[in-house]
């Protein structure tokens, strides 16, 4: 918004007879996290064209991680391969389901689901999740709806795609 429209704005509702006392504050929707608020960073999420986060009760989305976590590909190898993984599931919950944005509270709400994690490998831990997007910087500047594209640049890209594809097709996110 520029200078002369936030001015035909002003003129705009005092001619309506609305008085505004205190600032104007003017919301600015985005698509993404910039760098991480736990670690002191500064946290945007722009939402531009977003549609309304589905309303999936916390047993749906339990069942989908439960199943997710019991998947194996076509050589009997689960899916869910290590604790990085994780923030695929984040970010799709957090982008579609309206789980917590910030790490360490999405983590304790995982936590209260109670999912059958039979690993340590593959257990949630704030730490691997806050470090998991530093090995795919691409994709974290995008919705996991659009990661398809970054799937074939390395393994940690694939992994992430294939965590967060399951997920969105569990919680009928993607058909």
């Amino acid at each position: 918004m520029n200078q002369e429209d936030i001015q035909k704005a002003l003129e705009a509702i005092g001619k309506s007879g609305i008085n505004v006392a205190g600032d104007l504050v003017i919301e600015k929707n985005v698509e993404y996290e910039v760098n991480n608020v736990e670690n002191g960073g500064i946290g945007i999420q722009i939402i531009n064209g977003k549609e309304k986060p589905l309303a999936k009760s916390d047993k749906d989305i339990k069942a989908a991680i439960d199943e997710l976590l019991k998947s194996k590909n076509e050589n009997d190898e689960f899916i869910f391969k290590n604790k990085k993984q994780w923030w695929a599931v984040y970010r799709v919950l957090y982008q579609f389901c309206n789980y917590p944005s910030q790490m360490k509270a999405f983590e304790t709400k995982i936590k209260e689901l109670e999912v059958s994690i039979n690993d340590a490998k593959r257990e949630l831990s704030y730490e691997s999740l806050s470090k998991a997007s530093n090995d795919v910087p691409q994709m974290a500047k995008c919705t996991p709806s659009a990661w398809n594209a970054f799937k074939d640049i390395n393994e940690n890209y694939k992994q992430q795609y294939v965590i967060a594809d399951f997920l969105m097709l569990k919680l009928g996110i993607k058909s």
